[in-house]
């Protein structure tokens, strides 16, 4: 991959800082924003369903926060992705270099706070009485792992909104729907046994959410083989996705 030369890694870096910048995370209350948005979420979440679906969920508004979190970087950050060869067509269209340097600085550039807003989860959870174990240290893995999945996500999407603007507003509807079928405010096991529970399984954010669960309020190791799978499935897809951006790379230029 082109971006694997010195060149075009420092042109990466630079384009990290400066979409994180573009997103107002530079100033206090911008990145302030970025921790209160899934507390104000987690608040409403926990008034209308704790007593319905927290009854056997211990801590139950980490549970919940945990679940918030990796649902809001999932959707922030690939649905600004989506956008990002369009907003910034002036280089899409104008310049000459790996246009994925594009999307990859918008993945990264949103990271941070992802990055951050885990740490703080695992503060606020020792807080309450949460016992954490050394299987902490594996939580950077998760989120590797959820950034894998971003970055096919994203290369994709992008492609599609360079042709087909209207994939946007698409993407919102799914969005919402998928905010439903990640287990944010209930288990699986509340599910039962059929379809539902097996369309929340084949969502990727449905095991992301509960290896940080695993790691942060059971104290338990994750299933090596089950990450070894998603690992593997992911950098499957970013291969396959990475093929079809920098087949359709040549036309972009004309169609933003």
């Amino acid at each position: 991959m082109e971006i694997f030369d010195k060149k075009y890694f420092n042109l990466l870096r630079e384009m990290v800082i400066t979409q994180y910048k573009l997103k107002d995370q530079s100033t206090f209350f911008g990145f302030l924003w970025s921790f209160i948005n899934p507390l104000v979420m987690l608040t409403i979440i926990f008034l209308v369903f704790s007593r319905r679906f927290g009854g056997n969920i211990e801590h139950f508004g980490i549970y919940v926060l945990i679940g918030i979190i990796h649902y809001t970087h999932f959707a922030n950050t690939t649905g600004r992705s989506m956008q990002v060869l369009y907003s910034m067509r002036r280089l899409t269209a104008e310049t000459l270099f790996p246009k994925e340097i594009l999307v990859l600085g918008s993945v990264l550039s949103n990271t941070l706070e992802f990055v951050l807003s885990m740490f703080l989860v695992v503060i606020i959870a020792i807080i309450v009485g949460v016992k954490i174990s050394s299987s902490i240290l594996l939580l950077p893995l998760v989120m590797i792992l959820q950034t894998l999945l971003i970055i096919w996500v994203s290369l994709i999407l992008s492609c599609l909104f360079v042709f087909i603007r209207d994939i946007g507003h698409i993407y919102q509807v799914f969005l919402r729907g998928l905010f439903f079928l990640t287990p944010i405010f209930y288990s699986k096991s509340f599910l039962g046994e059929g379809i539902a529970q097996t369309i929340v399984t084949l969502n990727p954010l449905t095991h992301l959410v509960e290896f940080s669960r695993t790691l942060i309020l059971d104290g338990n190791l994750i299933s090596i083989g089950d990450f070894s799978i998603l690992v593997f499935i992911n950098l499957v897809f970013i291969y396959f996705t990475f093929k079809v951006f920098k087949h359709l790379e040549p036309d972009f230029a004309e169609n933003v």
